[in-house]
């Protein structure tokens, strides 16, 4: 794999903060988070790309296992809107897309946020009634990622947010092989 020619691309497209990561030693799963995900979260049963529809923690973390190369993208961001926040999607999507095409044909995203394209997702847990399969893709928590960790372990700061106005420090992954 070629940093050398995907880091250029990172860069035409805005994305600088990054760490390169092997998802093998790197990323920290833990089957905390999917119960973080159930009892937590007012998105559970709700998207085509939240648990219960994703596949169970377990088959999430062999799918992972099998890479030997992952982009970690940081965002600080204070607040967006629904509208930003899919264009900031569309760019990650875009990006996995153009990675693809260089012959890195195992290229996917986990976005740092559920699906949210739909006003109301009609495919709840049944993931086959999804109408745009093209942008869904889990988040990594759906997926049983341990961001805080990982993210700690990878050098950025990142803590519990307790004000609606803070910053906040978010994680999307792009894995690559």
């Amino acid at each position: 794999m070629s940093k050398s020619k995907i880091e250029p691309l990172l860069h035409s497209r805005g994305f600088t903060d990054y760490k390169w990561l092997n998802p093998q030693k790197d990323i920290v799963l833990a089957h905390w988070v999917r119960f973080k995900c159930m009892f937590g979260c007012n998105e559970y049963g709700q998207c085509g790309s939240c648990p219960p529809a994703v596949p169970p923690v377990d088959e999430c973390h062999k799918m992972i296992r099998e890479y030997q190369n992952a982009l970690m993208l940081h965002f600080a961001i204070q607040s967006q809107t629904r509208d930003e926040k899919h264009q900031m999607i569309a760019n990650l999507l875009s990006l996995e897309h153009e990675i693809f095409l260089m012959g890195y044909y195992k290229a996917f995203l986990l976005p740092h946020h559920s699906c949210d394209y739909c006003e109301k997702c009609v495919a709840g847990v049944n993931r086959i009634k999804c109408v745009d399969k093209s942008k869904a893709r889990p988040s990594s928590d759906a997926m049983g990622i341990d961001v805080f960790q990982t993210a700690r372990d990878a050098g950025y700061s990142i803590d519990v947010i307790t004000g609606s106005d803070a910053i906040t420090n978010r994680f999307s992954f792009i894995f690559i092989d």
